[in-house]
């Protein structure tokens, strides 16, 4: 039966074009969303192990690790259940394993008390950072390649504290010859030093001139990869730190991989979907202003290219859906009628969810936790498949949860569409996790209330020099959409602010959650 004819298909034919298109206004879709920080109370510690936890299991670089737990309590024993988006058995396999020796190493250090503690502590950050070697290197990498950059704009300076500044970065350049270990903890252990608000100063100071070409300052590339080293040490400290508080939680316990469900099959193209179709569809039936939003929609694909940007991503063979690991977590409690730990519905992310993970948890029926987000579209994203179509028992609930979070897409993009708006400033996945200087931050980097395109406009107005001629924007697409297909270090490396916009789903340049000061 054709997709059109077919009411299931035809339901994910209407989820994804608008998800599509505005993937193809693009994937940025606004600032981090963050959650309270506050590490005081038994909830909140325990959310924050959770959190951590799934980091320590995320061990490699773009996506693929990406690992959830939730945390089931019954009668006999407390239950870590773990998901992670890899395919790959083998990859779930070595996380699972990880996870065993790492409870294994936690409950020795519970038990054996203060004594020893320090060289226990310090071995389990290493056996973390070790796990974890390949993202390690690779960060390692590109912040070496930032520091390159740094170097040569403090050459060209006469300032005694520039040289210092220049010193004192190559302490964490590869060509230090320090190991991994080493260097994450030179990181974490220089993140007060006054070198770092020397290097912070440099960022404020260079961020409004190099935005203006569309690019992200060396000084801010270092400043984050400092902080996404120094969290290889600092992650590892307080899930110490928590499970020693929440020493309960080791006494009986199981940890158990939930077993991925197939995904909604990708949508397929037809003779349709094309962009005043798609839109025509995304309007209601009696809206007086369609022929505004055809011209506006007009007017962003001639800048723009987004008919084949559209295009292109149903042509894309790489476009595969699948379901995101806090997901596979929170259908899997759902399913089974699991009891969360305290009826706290809260699953711990290695990464902020993405901006479909987060509509999903707002909008669930079962009204979990809502983690935050860094509110970027990822096509890669599915729903679990219905073998039934609409005969499925879980078909109701699905289309009703699709059909909200649809209304959502649909009012994103008819709201960029009508402002004739570009597409938003790139961001990282993560934030650096050092203390964020939102004093000196502009407005819109501390104002996370209203609409997407609202705090897109505040940062216009806030600097006037940021307005860029079509014809240069549109250079910036262009040459982000050929860098899609470049090796992984340049494709992560790229400082061109819009970089990610077309790169492939699990290929962010950081991948891991943030926001906790150090």
């Amino acid at each position: 039966m054709p997709p059109r004819k077919d009411k299931y298909l035809r339901l994910l034919c209407r989820f994804y074009e608008p998800l599509v298109l505005l993937a193809a206004l693009g994937k940025t879709r606004g600032t981090h969303t963050s959650n309270p920080q506050d590490t005081s109370t038994t909830q909140s510690k325990r959310r924050r192990l959770l959190r951590n936890l799934s980091y320590l299991c995320d061990y490699e670089k773009g996506g693929e690790t990406t690992s959830s737990i939730g945390l089931e309590e019954n009668e006999h024993y407390f239950i870590f259940w773990l998901a992670s988006n890899a395919t790959r058995p083998r990859t779930c396999h070595n996380i699972v394993e990880f996870l065993q020796r790492t409870f294994a190493q936690i409950h020795s250090m519970i038990t054996s008390g203060e004594n020893g503690r320090g060289h226990a502590e310090h071995e389990f950050i290493d056996k973390c950072i070790e796990f974890a070697k390949s993202r390690v290197r690779k960060e390692i990498k590109l912040l070496s390649k930032a520091i390159e950059k740094c170097e040569k704009h403090l050459d060209g300076t006469k300032i005694i504290q520039d040289s210092q500044l220049k010193t004192w970065l190559n302490q964490f350049s590869q060509e230090s010859g320090k190991s991994r270990a080493d260097v994450c903890f030179q990181a974490y252990n220089q993140r007060k030093a006054t070198e770092m608000s020397w290097l912070e100063d440099k960022i404020d100071t260079n961020n409004w001139e190099t935005c203006l070409h569309g690019q992200a300052s060396p000084f801010s590339t270092v400043h984050h990869y400092l902080g996404r080293l120094a969290a290889h040490v600092r992650r590892p400290k307080e899930v110490i730190e928590d499970s020693i508080a929440l020493s309960h939680l080791f006494d009986e316990y199981k940890i158990c991989a939930v077993q991925p469900r197939p995904s909604c099959k990708r949508p397929e193209a037809d003779s349709l979907t094309e962009l005043n179709s798609i839109l025509g569809r995304m309007l209601p039936s009696h809206e007086a202003k369609v022929g505004e939003y055809k011209e506006a929609l007009a007017s962003l694909d001639q800048k723009f290219n987004i008919a084949h940007r559209v295009r292109r991503t149903y042509a894309d063979e790489n476009f595969q859906p699948r379901i995101h690991a806090e997901i596979q977590i929170l259908e899997h409690f759902c399913t089974n009628q699991l009891k969360f730990v305290d009826n706290d519905s809260y699953i711990g992310c290695s990464k902020p969810a993405c901006y479909c993970c987060h509509l999903y948890f707002q909008n669930h029926p079962s009204s979990p936790v809502v983690p935050e987000s860094h509110q970027k579209i990822y096509l890669n994203w599915g729903v679990p498949d219905l073998p039934s179509g609409v005969m499925d028992p879980g078909y109701n609930s699905q289309r009703d949860l699709m059909n909200k979070m649809a209304k959502r897409i649909r009012q994103d993009a008819l709201e960029q569409i009508k402002q004739k708006a570009g597409p938003l400033k790139w961001h990282a996945d993560s934030l650096t996790e050092f203390t964020e200087r939102t004093a000196e931050l502009p407005p819109t980097a501390k104002h996370q209330g209203g609409s997407s395109f609202e705090r897109h406009l505040t940062s216009l107005n806030t600097a006037p020099a940021l307005h860029k001629s079509a014809s240069n924007l549109q250079m910036q697409f262009e040459d982000f959409g050929e860098s899609s297909e470049s090796s992984f270090e340049e494709k992560t490396y790229s400082t061109t602010g819009l970089h990610d916009e077309l790169g492939a789903d699990f290929d962010s340049d950081i991948d891991s959650e943030g926001g906790v000061a150090l």
